[in-house]
């Protein structure tokens, strides 16, 4: 079966491999004209990891990543420890440990992955109808594209979303700003575990320190700001910071003065409230994955982790109603609409209960809400041996598909 992917993001791409394996023609198409990763690193949870490895990607994933074994919340000025605990309980748990990669090289093993299929740059899609055997893409450029199925992981500016939903989706902001960036540990010796993701937290602000390699920290600060109130220029980004953590912990200091302010994205973070539908039964071939389906906040580190679960479960979903690229005859419309119910079915509930236990600890972490939820989340960490925080980590993971 031919596949139209749209999107060569993480979804897409991971789309387009468990594809493949399976024998089925994937091709993907993608509105840049060059494939850049936007922000320095990504942390894959061990349900993602899971995936990963299911593509056959988990030893270049354990070659790059960073080893991250411990995790501590540190107080904001004086570097106080509230908490410092093992993840080993965690992996051990789950049966997989979870990997900090820079994004640039999750992204070139996913297209080492997938190579020989095609990806098509400067190619945006508009809409997409079906005809009597097929779905037709249309571009931006006037041309279209015909397929058997449409994969929609356009991201969280998707341009189809509407179309599958029937419906006007628009993201929210959630109401901090992030700057992230790489940054080598030795200027942290003395400072900084190096396979402890250590985060200072206070003021409802975050700075944290997260091992993505054998050499560099993933660093990013959290600060709670109005839309658009925060500088744009790169050049400014030191300044910004400095106003807002200049009496932070000497460790905060030294990663102001350090950092390359060419290697820092500036996001302003935004989700999507939970989508009528993630798939068109009306055309019977097309659904959404990924941030077009499901865009959230970073704070519970499931973004790509559930764009790689869509990617598995549209795989599983194929081989449970025998969509074989070796049939002569190509699926009808009552096997793809029970493909598409059953996505629903088991991606809907998930992912939308992430995308909102993100934004509650979105507001917790960074005082967007009660402010005295956040002091009292301070003091409960000074009490936390892990367990707790571990125990959501666990709920997170083993929710994830059963072939998993």
């Amino acid at each position: 079966m031919k596949v139209c992917i749209i999107g060569a993001g993480m979804g897409g791409l991971a789309a387009s491999i468990a594809l493949q394996q399976d024998g089925h023609e994937a091709v993907v198409y993608e509105r840049v004209s060059d494939l850049r990763p936007v922000g320095a690193a990504i942390s894959v949870w061990c349900n993602g990891v899971k995936v990963l490895a299911k593509l056959g990607l988990l030893k270049e994933v354990e070659r790059v990543s960073g080893q991250m074994d411990r995790m501590s919340y540190r107080k904001w000025d004086s570097g106080e420890v509230y908490c410092d605990f093992s993840l080993l309980p965690l992996y051990e748990e789950v049966k997989q440990r979870a990997y900090p990669i820079a994004r640039a090289e999750l992204q070139k093993m996913l297209l080492d992955a997938n190579a020989p299929a095609p990806i098509h740059l400067q190619k945006r899609a508009v809409s997409y109808s079906t005809s009597e055997d097929g779905v037709i893409v249309s571009f931006e450029d006037g041309r279209t594209e015909t397929a058997d199925f449409v994969v929609i992981a356009d991201g969280t500016h998707s341009k189809l979303r509407n179309q599958v939903t029937k419906t006007e989706i628009q993201r929210d902001y959630v109401g901090y700003v992030n700057w992230n960036g790489p940054i080598e540990m030795k200027e942290f010796e003395g400072l900084i575990s190096k396979d402890n993701w250590t985060q200072f937290v206070g003021e409802g602000k975050r700075v944290s320190f997260m091992p993505m390699s054998a050499t560099h920290y993933y660093f990013f600060f959290d600060v709670p700001l109005p839309l658009s109130s925060a500088p744009k220029r790169p050049e400014e980004y030191r300044s910004t910071l400095a106003k807002h953590f200049g009496h932070w912990h000497p460790a905060v200091q030294r990663l102001i003065e350090r950092l390359d302010p060419s290697k820092v994205a500036r996001v302003e973070i935004h989700d999507t409230k939970t989508l009528p539908t993630l798939v068109d039964l009306e055309s019977g071939r097309a659904l959404l994955i990924g941030d077009a389906a499901h865009a959230t906040c970073p704070d519970l580190g499931q973004g790509g982790c559930q764009a790689f679960e869509d990617a598995f479960v549209l795989q599983q979903l194929f081989r449970e109603h025998r969509i074989s690229p070796a049939s002569s005859t190509k699926p009808d419309v009552e096997t793809l609409h029970a493909v598409l119910r059953d996505f629903q079915d088991q991606r809907g509930e998930r992912t939308a209960e992430l995308v909102l236990r993100a934004r509650k600890r979105s507001g917790v972490t960074h005082q967007l809400g009660d402010p005295q939820e956040t002091l009292d989340w301070y003091e409960e960490l000074k009490t936390e041996d892990g367990t707790g925080i571990m125990r959501g980590m666990i709920k997170t993971v083993l929710g994830a598909p059963a072939q998993l």
